[in-house]
């Protein structure tokens, strides 16, 4: 596999507690270890590399029977989307699958490349390519958009922007997904674990930083809204990075340790967030 390309996270700042921002400004990688899992946990969808062409297939979990395969032309891989080895890729409805190339470095000339398949036959629709380099973030409930990150610049200063790529029309909306209350002020980070709701429309990524708090990137797939959140956390960069998502009853999603101590919570409705005392 390619070497991985580690860039920071860039997010606009807004009065605490919360933070306002756009996302990841790329994909740690792809070829999930695991692949991806759909929502109600039946299935599972792999690639596996074949030359110049990519073996996608789908997997019955509970038995490891192959339901079905399909060969497709070009490398693609399912997308990691944070360093714990989350991956992405499949919309909440299970209908549809994008699989993902590596782009260029920013900066640099070359093409990206998706591609969507039915999830349920595997056949694949028309590759998408994008000039420079892109990675994807999520997928709407419905699989009709896209989110994907376009990089403008590699670190030390890099630059990026989340774009919605419209799948049934074939092409990329011209505004990017951004808080419009946002200020001048950035934050940088690395993602570290995400959380899916269950429909699939809101993705909650939790970044780590070096020198400040970490913070949770809310963002809306369906309205195209993107928030960020700081957590009210006093832990260095390697802790921060060992930190994991999870959702609890009612509206809460929880902060924790890989011990699986709660730290704080999150309200996914207003927000708030609330430090937890042991």
């Amino acid at each position: 596999m390619r070497r991985l390309l580690l860039l920071s996270v860039v997010c606009a700042v807004l009065a605490a507690p919360a933070a306002s921002g756009n996302g990841s400004p790329y994909s740690p990688g792809l070829a999930g270890w695991d692949g991806v899992v759909a929502s109600n946990g039946a299935v599972r969808f792999v690639t596996l590399g074949a030359g110049g062409r990519t073996n996608v297939a789908r997997i019955q979990v509970r038995t490891g029977r192959v339901l079905g395969s399909r060969l497709v032309r070009g490398q693609y891989g399912i997308p990691i989307v944070t360093y714990d080895g989350t991956t992405g890729g499949l919309s909440g409805d299970g209908r549809t699958l994008v699989v993902a190339s590596y782009g260029p470095l920013p900066g640099t000339s070359g093409i990206t490349r998706f591609l969507r398949l039915d999830a349920r036959t595997l056949r694949p629709g028309r590759a998408i390519e994008l000039e420079g380099s892109w990675s994807y973030d999520t997928i709407s409930p419905d699989g009709t958009r896209v989110y994907l990150i376009e990089h403008l610049a590699a670190a030390p200063s890099p630059r990026y922007r989340v774009r919605v790529y419209d799948l049934a029309a074939r092409r990329l909306l011209q505004q990017s997904v951004i808080d419009k209350a946002a200020s001048d002020a950035i934050m940088r980070g690395e993602p570290a674990t995400r959380a899916t709701s269950a429909d699939g429309r809101w993705a909650y990524t939790l970044y780590a930083r070096q020198k400040h708090a970490p913070f949770i990137h809310a963002l809306d797939t369906v309205q195209r809204r993107a928030y960020c959140i700081d957590l009210p956390l006093e832990l260095g960069r390697s802790q921060q990075m060992a930190l994991r998502l999870r959702f609890a009853k009612g509206a809460a999603l929880e902060v924790m340790t890989r011990r699986g101590v709660t730290l704080a919570a999150m309200d996914t409705q207003t927000f708030v967030v609330r430090e937890e005392r042991s």
